[in-house]
């Protein structure tokens, strides 16, 4: 009787206690809306080879190091009248392709590739990136 009686006692006082982190602070958060052109898209790799894909480099003042540390960076692309996340992900007869980003200070990467090494330069597409800076 005494066991069920302590194990009854413990079942509760792990059911009503909690860890929690208290996590204070607050944060500044910007909406940047951009087109990338097809003319912006640069060639990387070799035809038929591995890596080989597209890429831009875009200029971000907005990307600082405190935002790389401990803030929060999401990127997303139109899709007629939606928005989905990037990294995306789309299979085609033969062959899957996606966009994938990168990031350092300053600096905001949008990189295309396709499976089969035959990447087609992607055409214009409009971005939305969501930039989370904490204070």
């Amino acid at each position: 009787m005494k066991k069920l009686i302590l194990f009854t006692l413990l079942a509760v006082s792990l059911t009503f206690s909690s860890c929690t982190e208290k996590i204070g602070g607050n944060a500044d958060m910007s909406t940047i809306e951009f087109t990338v052109y097809n003319s912006d898209w640069v060639e990387y790799g070799t035809v038929g080879e591995a890596g080989y894909g597209f890429a831009v480099d875009l200029s971000m003042p907005e990307i600082t190091d405190n935002v790389i540390h401990n803030g929060m960076v999401s990127l997303y692309m139109k899709y007629g009248e939606s928005w989905i996340p990037v990294p995306v992900y789309f299979y085609n007869t033969g062959f899957q392709g996606g966009y994938f980003y990168t990031m350092k200070r300053g600096v905001f990467s949008i990189e295309y590739y396709e499976s089969d090494q035959q990447t087609v330069k992607p055409e214009s597409q409009i971005f939305r990136l969501v930039i989370v800076q904490p204070y």
